[in-house]
């Protein structure tokens, strides 16, 4: 097998043709880098390489974020808000962040993954919480996770870290305690809130969290506490003196509608709500006009519907249309059996559909009640005056229809029904009585 490079690959991606509405997204590529595990970021950081960090909340913004080169992706409880519409973080489950995390753990191949701990998971007990990273990492397949606190987490961290469940703490602001924090408000804007978020983060180090998240802190700050650590600092609203970055990609990636407030340190790196409703608005247009689908969007049917089969269909309908008399033939056994037992006249058509016979021009196919023998029927255009005969003769002459239609496509004999294993088998001729009763409901 011939490797390519990443690039060239997502340039000339190879094509399946599909004719299926259920067609997989597909796997993310190998990738052309390294599996990043915590000795990949551990080498980074003392390299002093910026560890570029995203959040993806399902498997297409987690397979285009890794297909990215993203060293670290985190399944954030922001998707409380970008994802499922919610009003804050407060609101998102333990369940909703598991199923999310599943998602996108399907599509990550190279990118170290995290998943954010929800409020009220984590912050009773330390058992509490690792029993909850360890359903993230066995239910969500993630390999590390992330909460929120400072000094008040060390016994929770150490619990966790303890257990071999790699942890990402997040210090500074804390959108889980917004309440508690007057608001989405900068933090350590102050000599003694800056000496508190350094404390913080000290505190989270020394429990044993492999890195941490500083958010909404003044960029000197900032600095100053990812140079007095020695482990590496990802920095959201904090500026570039960070060990690396992390952003919503929803925020970034300009995925919503104009209009929406976005904080100040989001850069909007591109404007996918732009693209999205341009392509979905010249769907609708293509679909008004008829221009899609076009030939080479349809499907080609593999039985050939040749002229000279439509032509056979169309001849024999015809004939048996105009037909109006008919006269009764002797009913399979089977057939009488099946009739019988739904407790109706035994009709002929009835019995048509239930042997499998074909129909010629000597049967009765609207009789007037009866068993077995010769008779007379009725014609299409008499039995007026018989406003329920009449509606039984439709729903059978289209049943009828629709087996000649059949064998004339596929041109093998009559299907002919047989005896099922189950309690109560489900026969063809079964079709007619409900397509009586509704008819006769409508009439």
């Amino acid at each position: 097998m011939i490797n390519r490079p990443l690039s060239l690959a997502l340039q000339h991606p190879t094509q399946q043709q599909r004719w299926s509405s259920h067609s997989p997204l597909g796997t993310a590529p190998d990738p052309a880098r390294k599996k990043v595990t915590m000795s990949v970021l551990r080498t980074m950081y003392k390299k002093n390489v910026p560890i570029a960090m995203m959040t993806a909340h399902d498997f297409p913004s987690a397979h285009v974020a890794d297909a990215a080169g993203m060293d670290m992706i985190l399944v954030g409880d922001s998707l409380a808000m970008v994802a499922l519409g919610m009003q804050d973080t407060s609101e998102v489950t333990v369940d909703d962040m598991l199923l999310h995390c599943k998602s996108v753990a399907r599509a990550t191949r190279a990118a170290f993954t995290i998943g954010d701990l929800p409020m009220g998971s984590y912050e009773i007990s330390p058992e509490q919480a690792l029993a909850t990273a360890i359903r993230f990492v066995k239910e969500g397949r993630v390999q590390g996770v992330k909460l929120e606190g400072g000094k008040e987490m060390v016994p929770t961290i150490r619990k966790i870290t303890e257990a071999g469940i790699p942890v990402l703490a997040h210090v500074g602001l804390t959108p889980q305690r917004q309440n508690a924090l007057g608001g989405f408000r900068v933090q350590g804007k102050t000599s003694k809130g800056a000496m508190r978020v350094l404390e913080d983060a000290t505190a989270v180090q020394e429990a044993g969290c492999f890195a941490m998240v500083l958010e909404a802190v003044p960029a000197e700050v900032a600095s100053i506490i990812t140079q007095k650590l020695s482990v590496p600092t990802i920095g959201i609203g904090a500026g570039n003196g960070c060990s690396g970055q992390v952003l919503v990609q929803v925020d970034m990636s300009g995925y919503f509608p104009p209009g929406r407030t976005i904080p100040k340190f989001v850069k909007q790196f591109g404007n996918v709500w732009a693209e999205s409703l341009r392509a979905i608005e010249s769907y609708r247009e293509e679909v008004k006009s008829r221009q899609y689908p076009a030939p080479e969007h349809t499907n080609n049917p593999s039985v050939d519907l040749s002229a000279n089969i439509l032509r056979r269909y169309m001849t024999t309908a015809s004939n048996f249309c105009r037909t109006s008399t008919f006269s009764r033939s002797k009913l399979p056994a089977e057939a009488r059996a099946e009739l019988a037992s739904r407790g109706r006249a035994v009709r002929t058509v009835d019995a048509v559909m239930v042997s499998g016979s074909s129909g010629d021009a000597g049967r009765s196919w609207i009789g007037d009640g009866g068993g077995e023998g010769e008779g007379e029927g009725t014609n299409c255009q008499s039995g007026r005056e018989h406003p329920e005969r009449m509606a039984h003769a439709r729903i059978d002459f289209q049943l009828n229809l629709n087996f000649m239609i059949l064998q004339c496509i596929t041109k093998h004999k009559p299907i002919i029904a047989k005896k099922s294993h189950d309690p109560q088998p489900a026969t063809l001729s079964s079709v007619p009585q409900q397509g009586h009763q509704a008819a006769l409901q409508a009439g």
